[in-house]
């Protein structure tokens, strides 16, 4: 019989301290998704984001620009090189 009290008493230290974690872990979250803390994350993922367009934006160009000179290298080299020939 003294086995029925010991698990009553188990479960429910079992069940206040499962809601005493949920109800802290819920704080927690609500603390995170507050407006402001969820516009300061949004702030930061597109300021992120910017950043990143940038420096994709910037390595695109240098390419380009680095390609454009090589190849009218190459049809100065050409032209050049048509000139010298025989007829």
């Amino acid at each position: 019989m003294i086995r029925r009290p010991m698990w009553l008493a188990a479960g429910a230290a079992l069940g206040v301290g499962g809601t005493m974690w949920t109800r802290r872990r819920l704080e927690r979250l609500s603390r995170r998704v507050r407006p402001t803390a969820v516009a300061t994350e949004l702030a930061s993922i597109a300021e992120r984001t910017k950043r990143g367009a940038v420096h994709k934006v910037r390595d695109a160009l240098d390419t380009g620009r680095t390609e454009a000179q090589r190849r009218q290298d190459d049809l100065w080299h050409d032209l050049s090189a048509r000139d010298r020939a025989p007829r």
